[in-house]
C-alpha cells in the first residue's frame, strides 16, 4: 500500500541559519558551518521561516524511513553547530602498554606497540575532528570533538578498528581503544 503524503517537520531555534537547496542543506551557527547532501533520497526539503519541513510523496512503508532520517541528520547537525560533541576513548591494555602519540595539533594519533607489535599504525582525523589528550586528569584517555557527528564518531570507529585483536579470542583479549563516553560538549 502506498501512503499519499510522509512529512516531518525540524524546528529551526534562534542563532541558527538553515539554507535549503536541492536537497542540500547548509546549517550555519555558533560553532561554524555544516553541510549535507541528501541526494540519494527522493525526498523534498523545504525551509520555512521558523521550521524545515521534510516530505515524501508516494511511497512505501520502507521509504517512508528516510524522511524521518534525514530529520534526524539536520537536527544532528542543528546541535553540532551550537554545542558540538565529544567522545572519549579509553586505552585498555593488559601486558603491553598502548603508546599514543597525537599527530599535528591532533589532527591525527600514532599507535605503538599495540600487543607488543613493531608495526606504527597511524589514523587521520576526518575534516573538523580534534583529539586532545590530557595526562594529568585522565591517564590513557583520549578525547575527540568536532561539530559534525559523523565524522568524530566515524573517527572514533577508525581509531577501535586499527586496534581490533585479530586470530584471538576476544573475550580474552580485551586490549584496545574503546569509546567510553558519547556527549554534547557545551
Amino acid at each position: 500500500m502506498k501512503y499519499i503524503l510522509t512529512e516531518e517537520h525540524v524546528d529551526i531555534p534562534e542563532k541558527i541559519e538553515i539554507k535549503a537547496n536541492s536537497k542540500k542543506v547548509e546549517v550555519k551557527g555558533p560553532r561554524g558551518i555544516l553541510h549535507r547532501n541528501f541526494k540519494h533520497a527522493s525526498i523534498d526539503i523545504q525551509k520555512e521561516k521558523s521550521r524545515v519541513n521534510i516530505r515524501m510523496w508516494q511511497s512505501y512503508r520502507k521509504q517512508r524511513c528516510q524522511v524521518n532520517s534525514v530529520a534526524a541528520q539536520i537536527k544532528n547537525m542543528i546541535r553540532g553547530v551550537t554545542s558540538g560533541y565529544k567522545f572519549k576513548m579509553v586505552l585498555a591494555y593488559a601486558h603491553f602498554p598502548i603508546i599514543i602519540n597525537l599527530l599535528e595539533k591532533g589532527a591525527g594519533v600514532e599507535i605503538k606497540n599495540f600487543l607488543g607489535e613493531k608495526i606504527v599504525r597511524t589514523i587521520k582525523c576526518l575534516p573538523g575532528v580534534v583529539i586532545t589528550r590530557n595526562e594529568a586528569e585522565e591517564k590513557n584517555v583520549l578525547t575527540l570533538t568536532g561539530n559534525d557527528l559523523n565524522n568524530v564518531s566515524l573517527t572514533c570507529a577508525l581509531i577501535h578498528q586499527a586496534c581490533a585483536v585479530k586470530n584471538k579470542d576476544i573475550r580474552q583479549f580485551l586490549d584496545g581503544i574503546y569509546v567510553s563516553e558519547k556527549r554534547l560538549e557545551v
